[in-house]
């Protein structure tokens, strides 16, 4: 089902009862740009994965968010789905609404067109949103307003003076305002005026005229006084209408944001797929900005989704990875559909609110969300089928203990010795001996790094930026000699990763970088010998014209690592 701000208000209460009903909800997001803006890195730790991402959730949008809800017949052994595609857009409701700047990334974009995305949907209905600290800050300056509009209008109001150069423009709104009240029409509107000449209007009018009410309203782009005539009842009950009206606005401006707070309340289980994406850009737009604190992401993360399922993680773990060789959604849903697995037949709620597989409209948030749902319940099955205390055809519950061990594991595209961030606890912490940090001339390539470490056998070489780069050994019970062999040239430095992570760490108090820490130069060395030690060649003088490749290990690619997730002795 399509929600947009035109049927968001009578759709949420189907939201609400969807979640409130559902064994676990999937979700998904839409984009207008993906990539980071920090370099990434194969070796990057989980820290500084999330430092790269959270810069990124600053700078784009999700405009599409995907939910969809499963939910479980007991009597018939069945699930059935309910799905919702949101556009979300952040429309400022009023002039004191927040007003977004953010960025679009053509890639992005040109993707979302060819997926035949609506953009003129998301521009002029897109659902508004504000965090809960937008909402409060608008909810108090709301009764602020209504606190200094009531003290205006009481007798004992602190009576402001009129300066001599207004007199003349008072006294013709105070003409204008004897015609109407003596006239046939019961509406008037004044011209447009700034705050103090309408703070005085409104003062004239409390103390000189009874039996009219005055607002401020909005006249294209200005802000106009609207006189109407009115009883002391119905005065009072404009008041109150008014005030209303006011934090109406306010709870159609939270707009989406209530789905997130429903989410979250509910406690149920968040499943989505390779979601550290989704899940970022979720927090950050609709609970609250990222912080900076690696450790406050994951309690935040924690506090919002109590239990939250990667299915990437899972495909990608024991003992799914002898059987899954390529995770991307629409691979792992077709090898779901193949023996030893099987995908279930989970029919949409009703014809407008849910999805069949035949739909086969991936990358339309709601239908990906769908699928995302699918790949886990047909996971989780296989799952009860290993266990020795299940039938044949076990159905595993959301909650069962034999899917704790993927609970809040957040897949990490790309780095092979550190597949996942661990939400709920402490991250792998992977042994990086054989990993050695090298700065070199820019002219160099992948296949300089090659050479330099020959004698060292096959490596994998990991860039960080155009001089410098992490290089792997794959055999690192020669770690040790590294160092001493090849450590002694004034065109390239080498330290170990442990070394360099901890320079790396008083750089950032010192400003002393790892490069500089390195470096045999002092103030004193000649002009020429700078010149000498920092001229950019080539380790070869005929080097192998390789191309340089800034990837190491294609994320579908299986990888050889150790088990991270203990067998259970009922698998």
């Amino acid at each position: 089902m399509e929600v947009t701000a035109q049927n968001f208000k009578a759709v949420l209460p189907m939201v609400e009862k969807a979640i409130d009903e559902a064994q676990f909800v999937a979700i998904d997001g839409e984009f207008t740009g993906l990539n980071l803006v920090k370099p990434v890195s194969a070796l990057d730790l989980p820290l500084e994965r999330y430092d790269a991402l959270r810069e990124s959730s600053r700078q784009f949008l999700l405009v599409q968010f995907g939910l969809c809800t499963f939910h479980y017949d007991s009597k018939k052994d069945l699930y059935t789905n309910r799905a919702f595609n949101f556009y979300v857009w952040p429309r400022p409701y009023t002039r004191n609404a927040p007003d977004l700047r953010f960025m679009c990334q053509t890639s992005s974009i040109d993707f979302l067109v060819k997926q035949d995305f609506d953009f003129n949907k998301l521009f002029k209905h897109g659902i508004s949103y504000l965090k809960p600290e937008a909402e409060e800050k608008m909810k108090k300056a709301i009764e602020d307003r209504q606190i200094t509009r009531k003290s205006n209008d009481t007798p004992n109001a602190q009576h402001i003076p009129i300066p001599e150069a207004m007199e003349t423009y008072i006294n013709e709104i105070k003409t204008k305002i004897q015609t109407f009240i003596q006239g046939n029409s019961n509406t008037l509107f004044l011209e447009k005026s700034n705050a103090f000449q309408r703070r005085l209007i409104y003062q004239v009018a409390r103390e000189e005229f009874t039996g009219i009410f005055l607002e401020s309203v909005a006249v294209g782009r200005d802000r106009v006084i609207k006189i109407t005539k009115m009883d002391a009842n119905e005065h009072a009950q404009k008041d109150l209408d008014r005030n209303q009206s006011e934090f109406d606005v306010l709870d159609e401006a939270v707009g989406f944001a209530k789905v997130i707070q429903k989410l979250s309340q509910s406690r149920k289980p968040v499943v989505g797929h390779n979601m550290f994406l989704d899940l970022c850009y979720t927090l950050n737009q609709f609970v609250c900005t990222l912080p900076e604190s690696y450790s406050e992401f994951k309690h935040l993360a924690n506090k919002t989704f109590p239990i939250l399922v990667d299915t990437k993680t899972m495909a990608t773990q024991y003992p799914f990875r002898d059987e899954i060789f390529n995770s991307s959604l629409e691979e792992l849903k077709n090898t779901l559909m193949t023996a030893p697995f099987h995908m279930p037949d989970v029919k949409a709620v009703s014809v407008d609110s849910g999805y069949e597989l035949e739909s086969e409209k991936y990358h339309e948030a709601g239908y990906d969300a769908f699928i995302t749902g699918l790949c886990f319940i047909a996971m989780s099955n296989h799952l009860g089928t290993l266990s020795k205390e299940l039938g044949p055809k076990p159905r595993l519950m959301p909650d069962s203990p034999l899917l704790k061990p993927f609970f809040n594991k957040i897949h990490l595209m790309r780095i092979a010795d550190i597949p996942y961030m661990n939400l709920a606890g402490e991250d792998i912490s992977p042994n990086r001996d054989h990993v050695f940090h090298v700065t070199f001339p820019s002219e160099w390539k992948t296949s300089d790094l090659v050479n330099l470490f020959s004698a060292f056998g096959n490596v994998q070489v990991s860039w960080l930026n155009e001089s410098s780069a992490y290089v792997s050994l794959y055999d690192p019970t020669s770690a040790k000699e590294v160092l001493s062999a090849l450590n002694c040239s004034s065109v390239y430095n080498i330290m170990t990763y442990g070394q360099f992570k901890s320079f790396e760490a008083s750089a950032s108090l010192t400003g002393i970088t790892p490069t500089l820490a390195q470096s045999k130069l002092s103030f004193s060395d000649s002009v020429s010998e700078l010149k000498e030690l920092t001229k950019k060649r080539s380790i070869s003088p005929d080097p192998e014209p390789y191309k340089r490749s800034k990837s190491v290990t294609d994320d579908d690619t299986p990888v050889q690592t150790s088990k991270n997730f203990a067998e259970s002795s009922d698998w």
